[in-house]
């Protein structure tokens, strides 16, 4: 039996109504800045809003963001202001944005900021590139103590995010600004990379790197706007095709047993001393005392890498990890050597990689260290490069890699400490 005219009307607009209330917040707190009205962001669950909105009542986290319009395909506008923002203002975020104009503007940003006024931090949104920027800007300034230990948050937005998904175990923005909306830090080793001859030092936190990389590094700026992101295979092919002899001779000093996961203490010196034959003998001074542990790699290396962690790249399916022991706040670095030249053994060691087996091949030498000083030998590409940023060096030039006696952090929990 067919219902009655009006009361078909009155169930149609009671429906209408009843769908219309579930797109509004069921709850609200008056920490929001926001009305109870306001519809939620596709992307933001319920849950999370309910945890920011049991924050203190009127905290609020001062922080500079320091964007880079060209990170990757040039998205990070469309990343911060649609995805991003929003989250960050309702957990009690009060950003000042800056857009980085070009290359080291982040450098000189936070050289020169003045920290009181932003005591929460600096938001980086990019790539691995500008959180390097931010850190060097840092650590160059007067108030060095107080500098290392100023929060670094990041909103993955550029060609490589390894620092992000290897710490905090994220990969996209919205996870990104939910860990910072949560709150914490996570601490994390600095390691300084210092051309001796030039007396230049710049600091990193993910990984340094010699030979191949180094060259496909410099050879993808030349396509960085034609590819943007995949710029690393295209000059990765051409490198591979053209594939010169690295040579090196390679000083490292071996982390003591049972002391890996301490920092170095700051009476603890690596010197050069001359020895009875009028060679350098080089060794560790503890406590008055000399260790001659130093121990040296000479001849060809398709590549070196110095980590700080076990740098799982945030591009690809498998995410393979180059050094599967190293921790970001173990007080040690991971060096890999892989021995040798040609294109077969290459290949090989990168197919091997992408299944985490490269530390099972016999020419892959793998150690956890202390100190390292790699010096390119003849024609060998004289460059290294730190956590996706170039450094060039003229001449013979040395490099010597070790950590710093303080550590950083990094905004967000690490979730290995969590649990």
């Amino acid at each position: 039996m067919p219902l009655p005219r009006k009361l078909r009307k009155l169930i149609q607009r009671n429906t209408y109504i009843l769908t219309q209330k579930r797109k509004f917040v069921p709850h609200c707190s008056s920490d929001l800045s926001t009305s109870c009205r306001e519809e939620v962001p596709n992307y933001l669950s319920i849950n999370v809003l309910q945890d920011q909105s049991n924050t203190k009542q009127g905290a609020i986290r001062k922080v500079l963001v320091i964007l880079n319009p060209n990170s990757g395909f040039r998205s990070s506008r469309d990343v911060f202001y649609k995805k991003v923002q929003s989250t960050l203002k309702l957990s009690g975020f009060k950003m000042e944005v800056i857009e980085t104009a070009y290359a080291g503007h982040a450098k000189v940003l936070s050289s020169t900021v003045d920290l009181k006024k932003f005591p929460d931090g600096i938001i980086c949104v990019g790539g691995d590139g500008i959180v390097n920027e931010v850190l060097n800007g840092l650590l160059s300034r007067d108030d060095f103590e107080v500098a290392i230990q100023f929060p670094i948050g990041i909103i993955p937005a550029g060609s490589d995010n390894s620092l992000v998904w290897t710490i905090l175990g994220i990969r996209d923005p919205v996870s990104a600004a939910i860990a910072l909306a949560k709150g914490g830090f996570t601490p994390i080793d600095v390691f300084a990379v210092k051309w001796i001859q030039a007396g230049v030092t710049h600091f990193g936190l993910t990984a340094s790197y010699y030979g191949f990389v180094a060259d496909v590094l410099q050879l993808s700026e030349n396509f960085r706007m034609q590819f943007g992101p995949f710029r690393y295979v295209v000059a990765g092919f051409l490198k591979f095709l053209s594939l010169p002899q690295y040579r090196f001779e390679v000083d490292y000093l071996p982390a003591s047993p049972g002391r890996n996961s301490e920092l170095r203490p700051l009476t603890e010196k690596c010197h050069e001393q001359l020895s009875d034959d009028g060679k350098v003998r080089r060794g560790t001074q503890i406590n008055g005392r000399i260790e001659d542990n130093w121990v040296t790699r000479n001849g060809e290396f398709l590549g070196i890498f110095v980590c700080n962690h076990f740098c799982k790249p945030a591009q690809g399916l498998l995410s393979p990890v180059i050094a599967p022991k190293a921790q970001h706040d173990d007080g040690s670095l991971d060096l890999i050597l892989v021995h040798g030249s040609g294109r077969l053994r290459l290949f090989c060691f990168f197919v091997a990689y992408q299944l985490c087996w490269h530390l099972l091949l016999p020419y892959v030498e793998y150690v956890k260290i202390k100190e390292v000083k790699i010096r390119p030998v003849g024609n060998t590409h004289n460059g290294c490069g730190v956590d996706g940023e170039l450094l060039h060096g003229e001449g013979k030039a040395e490099w010597q890699c070790s950590l710093l006696p303080a550590q950083g952090r990094l905004l967000g929990q690490d979730p290995g400490a969590l649990k």
